[in-house]
């Protein structure tokens, strides 16, 4: 097993939005939070990808919300394509919900022009006052989850969706719509946000693994501590065949829900903090 990278917990900052599309591995804590963020670009490129990784904390703290998108393409449109999701989330940090915000990124994205090909991204936003985990999707696969209760990961199923266009991946049609999912979370359970780099991988006998395969990978280890997660996956799937995880972008966010707490200076400073800009933290493919 690798051992896991960077184990100095650093604190996401109230109005901040950190991120970009750069290889990283980074340990955050938040309230109600530990966050784990891995990214490893194509061929190892030290100038960044087509995964685009977000954090964004709220003006009290307790919004934290994560993105990640996966680029068809990289270069230039995926450059282009970073900072609008950058901007948006930017003008996002303090509002909850966020389907409108799911909405507008489509939008965006359709105005970037046809060179900009499409994307698929997964959004999670986290409510700490009231333990819930909002996720909307645009055409990629919804997060595993580990539910401490049941000592078990699971693959979460989409909400049921009406006729129509629904969840298409970011740029394919401007009228398409994402409804979120919303979960009651646990102390001690467990999200994570994943590329498809993951279960695009094979095994020894060249079948893709699938979200099936990295579930049985997950539920055969034991004793696995949030910290070990990510290189665990990493160290196993990266070993069962060339190409694995190297072949593509290969990114993955783990939310680990803890019982830490809204700070009460954080709450007295929010309505300060609101007359200010967000920090910008993030850093991208020049």
């Amino acid at each position: 097993m690798e051992d896991p990278v960077n184990l100095e917990p650093e604190r996401m900052t109230c109005m901040e939005i950190w991120g970009g599309n750069r290889a990283i591995d980074k340990y955050f804590e938040a309230p109600g939070l530990d966050i784990y963020v891995h990214s490893a670009p194509y061929k190892d490129s030290q100038t960044g990808g087509g995964d685009i990784y977000y954090l964004t904390s709220c003006a009290s703290g307790r919004i934290s919300r994560f993105l990640l998108a996966d680029v068809s393409g990289h270069g230039e449109s995926a450059s282009a394509i970073a900072v609008s999701l950058r901007d948006l989330l930017r003008q996002n940090v303090n509002k909850i919900s966020q389907q409108q915000f799911v909405t507008k990124m489509n939008v965006g994205f359709g105005e970037l022009g046809e060179e900009s090909g499409f994307a698929t991204a997964v959004v999670a936003t986290f409510f700490e006052p009231k333990k819930s985990l909002d996720i909307s999707v645009a055409g990629h696969p919804y997060p595993i989850y580990y539910r401490a209760l049941k000592q078990k990961w699971v693959h979460l199923e989409g909400a049921e969706l009406d006729e129509g266009l629904e969840n298409l991946p970011l740029g394919i049609h401007e009228d398409s719509n994402y409804p979120g999912r919303k979960i009651t979370i646990a102390m001690e359970d467990m999200f994570l946000l994943y590329s498809d780099a993951f279960i695009e991988s094979v095994n020894a006998h060249d079948q893709m693994l699938g979200i099936k395969g990295v579930l049985e990978i997950l539920n055969g280890a034991e004793g696995l501590l949030p910290a070990d997660v990510i290189p665990f996956l990493r160290s196993k799937i990266s070993t069962m065949a060339d190409g694995n995880l190297t072949d593509d972008d290969a990114t993955m966010i783990l939310g680990h829900f803890t019982s830490t707490k809204v700070r009460m200076r954080d709450n007295l400073m929010a309505p300060f903090r609101l007359l200010g800009d967000v920090c910008d933290n993030t850093k991208l493919r020049k």
